[in-house]
């Protein structure tokens, strides 16, 4: 995702249709998410025995709107431009993947996450495609270009955080979301689980994750991951300013 931002940090507005006729090296991406990688443990709905399963094309409309509902992009922009937002968030998440799982209820999608191998990392051409066009849409209005830029800006906080490590991580779990009317209930607990599997298959020892405070963050805690690094700082969301801390986590060694 960081390809794309550093893009268009380049050539604004004017060049966003160059940007999607063409292929971008992708070698970073930023690492979690517009407002983060969200899990909350409270509530809960009554439902049938969970499916897990990788991510299919099907899934994009239930996730996408998992992220409009979790991160209130309603509550800041208009529903259009939320819809949008949140369409254009996944498809870049999307393209900085190596591994994804879904939870589904009664076969609909209610929880993913994805991870990364960052070194195995090759990303098809049509996600990258896929992924422009929806920046363009989202840039086609004022009020899209504002939420753009508000990637932008988290996107630099992220590179900040990360460029100030002593090592090179290998892994990444860059999205993670459960629908609300699901929390409580283990989903989290498994979609996590499998993930760290997946690293443990890779012969990835160390792993990160960005997340802040419009999250439950305290889950990373409470899966025994450290913080590394923590920012804080003012951002506007559209016209609103908020306060955000955003935080740096790294699995701790077994």
């Amino acid at each position: 995702m960081q390809a794309y931002l550093h893009e268009l940090s380049k050539i604004g507005w004017t060049g966003l249709l160059l940007m999607f006729l063409r292929t971008v090296s992708s070698k970073r991406q930023l690492a979690g998410s517009l407002f983060c990688s969200a899990l909350f443990i409270f509530g809960g709905k009554h439902m049938n025995a969970v499916i897990y399963r990788p991510y299919k094309r099907q899934d994009f409309k239930a996730v996408s709107s998992i992220i409009n509902i979790i991160w209130k992009h309603e509550s800041y922009y208009s529903p259009k431009t939320a819809v949008r937002l949140s369409e254009a968030y996944l498809r870049l998440c999307l393209t900085e993947q190596t591994f994804t799982q879904v939870a589904l209820a009664d076969g609909k999608p209610i929880g993913i996450i994805m991870g990364n191998h960052i070194r195995r990392h090759r990303c098809p051409l049509v996600l990258r495609l896929q992924a422009g066009w929806s920046v363009l849409v989202l840039s086609m209005t004022a009020e899209g270009r504002r939420s753009w830029r508000f990637l932008e800006e988290i996107d630099r906080i992220y590179a900040a955080l990360l460029s100030g490590q002593p090592q090179e991580y290998r892994g990444e779990l860059s999205f993670f979301a459960i629908h609300p009317d699901y929390h409580g209930q283990g989903i989290g607990r498994e979609l996590f689980s499998r993930f760290c599997i997946y690293m443990e298959r890779e012969n990835i020892q160390h792993f990160y994750v960005f997340t802040d405070t419009s999250c439950n963050y305290g889950f990373y805690e409470n899966m025994n991951m450290f913080r590394r690094g923590t920012k804080r700082v003012k951002l506007k969301v559209n016209h609103r300013l908020e306060e955000f801390s955003f935080f740096l986590y790294e699995n701790r060694e077994h």
